[in-house]
C-alpha cells in the first residue's frame, strides 16, 4: 500500500488485491495508531503523571502492533495474490490439472496465515484499549472506543478471510489445526462492548 487514495482505488477495481484481509490489517492498524495518539495526548501531563509509566508500556505495545499490521496489509495481498495465480494454472491435462490442484491447497493454506495474525493483533488491541481508557486521557476516550471498535471490525473481517480459505482447504489435519487456532484467539466482542459501554459512562460524565 502506499498512499489511502491510491489503496482505495486499487480496491475498488477489478483486482483480486487488495481484498477484505488488506482491509482487516489496515483496521487494526488504525485502532493501535489511535492508542498512540491517547497515549501522547496522555503523556506528560500533570494529571496522568501517576499512570505514565503504563501509558509509555501501551504506546510502546501499540506502535509494535501498528507496525505489524502495516505489513500485514500487504502480506496479505501477495498471499491472495499467490491464490490468484495459482487459479489462473492451466488445466487442459490430467496433470496440469495435478500441478494446479496442488498449488491451489498451498496457497490457500498460506493465504490464512496473516488473517490469523491479524485477528490476534486485533484482539491485542482491544485489551489494549480496555486497559487505556481509565488512565488515558478522557478527552480523548471517544477514540479509545474508535480503537476498540476499529479492531473489532478488524478481528472479524480477517475471521472471515480465514473461513473462507479453510472451506476450500481438504486436508482435514489443516483445517482442524487451523479452526483450532480460531478458537483459541479469543472473541473479543464481550470486551469491546464493555469498552464502549465505559465510553459512553465516560462521555455522559464529562456533558
Amino acid at each position: 500500500m502506499t498512499d489511502i487514495d491510491s489503496f482505495l482505488a486499487d480496491l475498488a477495481s477489478d483486482a483480486p488485491v487488495p481484498g477484505g484481509g488488506s482491509v482487516a490489517a489496515l483496521q487494526v492498524a488504525m485502532a493501535a495508531a489511535l492508542l498512540e495518539m491517547v497515549s501522547n495526548l496522555t503523556l506528560g501531563r500533570k494529571r496522568y503523571a501517576d499512570v505514565e509509566a503504563q501509558v509509555l508500556s501501551i504506546r510502546q505495545r501499540a506502535g509494535i502492533s501498528r507496525a505489524r499490521a502495516r505489513k500485514l496489509i500487504d502480506e496479505d495481498a501477495a498471499a491472495y495474490g499467490a491464490v490468484s495465480s495459482a487459479m489462473k494454472l492451466p488445466k487442459a491435462s490430467e496433470d496440469e490439472k495435478a500441478v494446479r490442484t496442488s498449488a491451489i491447497q498451498v496457497s490457500l493454506k498460506e493465504a490464512a496465515i496473516p488473517p490469523l495474525e491479524t485477528m490476534r493483533l486485533a484482539a491485542k488491541m482491544v485489551d489494549l484499549a480496555r486497559e487505556l481508557l481509565p488512565i488515558g486521557n478522557r478527552s480523548a476516550a471517544s477514540d479509545v472506543g474508535t480503537a476498540a471498535a476499529s479492531a473489532l471490525s478488524g478481528y472479524e473481517a480477517a475471521r472471515l478471510n480465514v473461513e473462507i480459505n479453510a472451506a476450500s482447504v481438504r486436508d482435514a489435519h489443516w483445517v482442524a489445526q487451523a479452526r483450532y487456532e480460531l478458537e483459541a484467539i479469543g472473541a473479543p466482542e464481550a470486551s469491546v462492548r464493555a469498552t464502549l459501554s465505559a465510553v459512553d459512562a465516560i462521555v455522559q460524565g464529562d456533558t
